[in-house]
């Protein structure tokens, strides 16, 4: 690599570093204006337009094209570091991003700088390894679930690092040599190029799957609660009912229906039916064991499928359920309560569509019985029946036999 003519390497690394940069800068325009896409391809272009302005013409333009040549590089290392805290929602941090190439003007402009090989390197390698360390700060403080996806940027930005640092050592070790160019430019020329389109396409799989996860994301959850939706219901809680059956033990699903909501929306408004609906759902976290499934599967409908419970438990749930829905502040015209149908498996099946079908008649037992209160799914004896289990009409909380 060392016998490479270093504007030969240059001018061929040039349309490359130029061509990904405009393709994954277009790729951030025409799809959701991703901020990380964004700042990733205009690091390749910075990084491509450095090369070309960097092929030094012999004589005094020496000294401007490495001032120019140093400048945007270290610049598209600064917006490397950007793109990465972008991929976070952080906003850019524009004195930052101009403190490296601003230092590296200031010192081309000491009198012999550019010709002295050593000082370069420790230079160029200074401000490089600041935006290196900071982009990797980004990625190491991330939230769990979006530093597995920084792995493989994060194993780039690492290995670009030691690099320069290796470089810095060696230089500094095997002094001032003579000449404009040392024997391990065409070498860094290289490995830079490498390091930003891998990084960049490393960058471009992040944001793939990032975008997946929230596609997912929006398809299993309701966009008012952020609680699962009917299809995650089926999805997770199906898996979550056989593998508790297997297990043998019993699971419990709570039907839960708001009570008057049509006359809240209609009396209150649309905005006032939402602000119930949300709160509801902060009623569900706080109660819910971990583990258990909240979904949202209707308008105003709402289960609880919480594995390993039994009838009794899930009596004392839904009271809780209805307690703090009562203390809810929500501003509306009609009083907070919500009638809830439970039903548990095996004893009432071991298919989450019966087990929904019979809660969901339990359910109307309650909202027949005067609303405000907990009816249990016991059997087909004579037909479906269900027993008052939890509450009375009216918000009365006295507790009823269950008579099997």
């Amino acid at each position: 690599m060392g016998h490479l003519d270093a504007r030969t390497l240059l001018i061929a690394e040039i349309p490359v570093l130029l061509l990904v940069g405009g393709l994954i800068l277009t790729a951030a325009l025409l799809g959701r204006r991703d901020r990380t896409l964004g700042w990733t391809g205009a690091s390749l272009l910075l990084m491509g337009l450095g090369f070309l302005l960097g092929v030094a013409d012999p004589g005094s333009a020496w000294q401007q094209s490495v001032t120019r040549f140093g400048v945007l590089l270290i610049l598209a290392h600064a917006c490397i570091w950007t793109g990465v805290r972008a991929f976070s929602g952080k906003p850019p941090l524009w004195l930052w991003i101009a403190v490296g190439p601003l230092a590296w003007f200031a010192v081309c402009q000491w009198p012999g700088f550019v010709f002295s090989g050593v000082a370069r390197v420790i230079a160029y390698g200074l401000p490089t390894l600041a935006y290196t360390g900071l982009a990797l700060w980004e990625l190491v403080s991330e939230p769990r679930g979006k530093t597995r996806l920084a792995v493989l940027p994060f194993g780039i930005l690492l290995l670009h690092g030691l690099l320069t640092l290796v470089r810095m050592v060696v230089t500094a070790l095997s002094g001032t040599e003579p000449g404009r160019l040392r024997f391990d430019f065409p070498m860094a020329v290289f490995e830079g190029m490498l390091f930003f389109i891998g990084l960049a396409f490393a960058i471009l799989m992040m944001v793939g799957a990032r975008a997946e996860r929230r596609y997912r994301h929006a398809a299993l959850h309701d966009a008012l609660t952020d609680l699962a939706n009917r299809r995650a219901l089926f999805e997770q809680g199906g898996g979550m009912l056989r593998g508790a059956l297997a297990q043998g033990r019993t699971v419990a699903l709570l039907m839960c229906d708001l009570d008057r909501f049509k006359c809240i929306n209609d009396a209150c408004g649309h905005e006032a039916g939402d602000r119930v609906l949300a709160a509801f759902a902060g009623v569900l976290r706080s109660t819910v064991r971990q583990g258990d499934l909240c979904a949202r599967i209707g308008g105003e409908e709402f289960v609880i499928l919480a594995p390993g419970m039994g009838a009794e438990s899930a009596l004392n749930l839904a009271e809780r359920v209805r307690a703090q829905l009562r203390q809810c502040d929500c501003q509306v015209c009609e009083p907070l309560s919500v009638s809830i149908g439970i039903v548990c498996a095996p004893q009432g099946g071991s298919d989450l569509g019966m087990l929904l079908a019979r809660a969901d008649r339990a359910m109307y037992r309650a909202k027949a019985a005067g609303r405000d209160c907990a009816r249990l799914w016991i059997g087909d004896a004579g037909g479906e029946s269900s027993a008052a289990v939890a509450g009375d009409g009216g918000g009365r909380t006295t507790q009823h036999p269950v008579d099997a």
